[in-house]
């Protein structure tokens, strides 16, 4: 009998309390997953690191901009995208700028992934001015009165012209420490109102060309204006200048008085820089694109104004000249009291030069200054004031 008991005790099933499963860590598979709201706190964001090579240079200069020291979040970064001082945008880990205005800049590294987590960094670089020695009097203009100035492709040669009305269609030959070489005739030209001269390429390839402009309306009642273009004498000694070539201007906004011609070497666009005879320096920027057409007038086109008078444009309301480096990088106008210089691109046009932030250059006192020139290698500037006997004065660059 007790053998039985003990069988039938094995082959009976235990009975055991139901108490649930036993604590895990694991979650149950027949749970709903547990909602997040958005990507985990802990390394989620990428993180941006930037550098600028050079981070200093001389306007103006090329930097590199690199993003390679960023890191990613739990995802890789998609985007880089630098924002340069005039609010302009760049993308890529690694792009290339050009620095036109002074200061110093904060640039600004955006770096982001796809879902939207991003990071910001910012690059500092400082960019300076052109420096130039105070003025040396290269010579003094004993001959006649110069309003333009401008530097042949002869070295120690400058060409000039008088605003002295009725005078004849004249430019002058003269060297560099202010010494008469030789008059030049413009054959059926009227002198106007001469108030610029420049240097620059024209319709045939290598041949350097000289542009006077007879801009000059004081009443500013003129319909348009005249630049004269002839190829560039060789020899100095005068001589009467024929087949010159006109160019009919006109503005888009009415009559206007400028006294600063500039010629791009690198295309050939010509620029205006008004006089605003308002006398509030609202100085209006006009450009006819090349090739400059000599069959009809060409509406110009105003691409920009800049405010003489005001900061950071202080002094005298007038702009009374200017010219461009030989190289094309650099933009300089004058008031009667100041010298000021712009930065350009080289990748853009010329007149884009005017968007920057500008630089104060040396000017001695002048009696009523408007000449101005580059010098033919690009070593420095010149500057002279109308009337007789005036110094020609000449800054070097450092």
């Amino acid at each position: 009998m007790r053998s039985l008991i003990v069988f039938l005790a094995l082959a009976l099933p235990a009975c055991t309390p139901d108490i649930g499963p036993p604590d895990s860590d694991e979650p149950d598979e027949t749970s709903p997953p547990t909602e997040t709201d958005g990507p985990p706190d802990t390394g989620a964001e990428p993180t941006a690191v930037g550098s600028a090579d050079p981070a200093a240079g001389t306007v103006p200069f090329a930097i590199t901009l690199s993003a390679a020291g960023s890191s990613a979040g739990v995802e890789p970064i998609d985007s880089y995208t630098w924002t340069l001082p005039d609010g302009s945008e760049l993308e890529g880990e690694t792009v290339g700028a050009t620095m036109v205005s002074p200061g110093a800049h904060d640039i600004l590294l955006t770096v982001a992934d796809a879902s939207g987590r991003s990071d910001e960094a910012t690059v500092p670089v400082e960019a300076g001015c052109p420096a130039f020695a105070d003025a040396t009097v290269a010579g003094t203009m004993a001959w006649g009165e110069v309003s333009g100035l401008a530097a042949g492709s002869v070295d120690g040669v400058l060409w000039a012209h008088s605003d002295a009305q009725g005078s004849g269609a004249e430019v002058y030959a003269i060297s560099t420490d202010a010494i008469l070489l030789g008059t030049f005739v413009l054959s059926g030209v009227n002198d106007y109102d001469f108030e610029d001269i420049a240097r620059g390429p024209g319709p045939d390839d290598g041949v350097s060309y000289l542009y006077i402009g007879d801009t000059g309306d004081n009443s500013e009642r003129r319909s348009s204006v005249t630049i004269y273009r002839f190829p560039e004498p060789q020899s100095f000694g005068g001589s009467m200048i024929t087949g010159v070539e006109s160019i009919e201007l006109t503005y888009p906004d009415g009559p206007r008085d400028a006294e600063t011609l500039i010629i791009d070497p690198v295309s050939g666009d010509l620029i205006l820089v008004e006089r605003d005879r308002a006398d509030q320096g609202v100085t209006g920027i006009y450009v006819a694109e090349a090739p400059l057409n000599t069959s009809g007038p060409t509406e110009l086109t105003k691409t920009g104004t800049v405010v003489f008078g005001t900061p950071p444009l202080v002094g005298d309301v007038d702009a009374t000249g200017g010219d461009v480096s030989p190289d094309g990088t650099h933009v300089i106008v004058r008031s009667h009291d100041a010298i000021y210089l712009w930065a350009r691109d080289p990748e853009q046009p010329l007149h884009t030069a005017f968007d920057a932030e500008p630089c104060a250059t040396p000017l001695v006192d002048e009696y009523k200054g408007e000449a101005l020139a580059w010098a033919h290698d690009g070593s420095g500037y010149y500057s002279g004031g109308e009337g007789s006997n005036q110094p020609l004065n000449y800054y070097a660059v450092e």
